[in-house]
């Protein structure tokens, strides 16, 4: 891998690693997304309802987290297909007779629908996977499939 060898405060060459010179580029398209996709001071990313997901896999399970704050449990899917997991779900907003009284000055709680995918790390049973959601966070865990074991076959002469 080629590099670039640079000099600082009359100091000896030493290599330069070529990930820094990437770096303000990734800045760059960060203030772009943020400031022309999401106008009123919001970050782009936040303007979406993607849920935080964690997936962690022991030796006889996989277990996902999602963080669904202000979710109801009769408002979340959960689907297993082919090894990929798919949560959908909406989080609805608060309406009330009050409202129409208000004047905003600022809204940031976000509402609407998200969807989130994930291809499991490994084979699971999913008929036997528990889905429970508490406190905002939905923990799904799927019991992994037990592999087959090899055996020996003796051949025959």
């Amino acid at each position: 891998m080629a590099g670039t060898l640079s000099k600082k405060d009359g100091g000896s060459l030493r290599p330069q690693s070529s990930r820094g010179m990437f770096r303000p580029f990734g800045e760059d398209f960060s203030e772009f997304f943020n400031r022309f996709l999401a106008p009123e001071g919001g970050s782009w990313l936040a303007e979406s309802m993607a849920a935080s997901m964690d997936v962690a896999e022991t030796d006889n399970s996989v277990e996902v987290k999602l963080d669904l704050p202000g979710v109801k449990p009769e408002d979340i899917s959960v689907e297993v297909h082919n090894g990929v997991l798919m949560v959908r779900g909406e989080r609805k907003d608060e309406e009330d007779e009050q409202d129409e009284k208000r004047n905003y000055h600022r809204v940031e709680r976000r509402y609407g629908s998200f969807s989130r995918t994930v291809t499991l790390p490994s084979a699971v049973r999913d008929e036997e996977a528990v889905a429970d959601f508490k406190d905002g966070v939905l923990t799904i865990v799927f019991p992994k499939v037990e592999e087959a074991k090899a055996r020996r076959i003796k051949v025959k002469s």
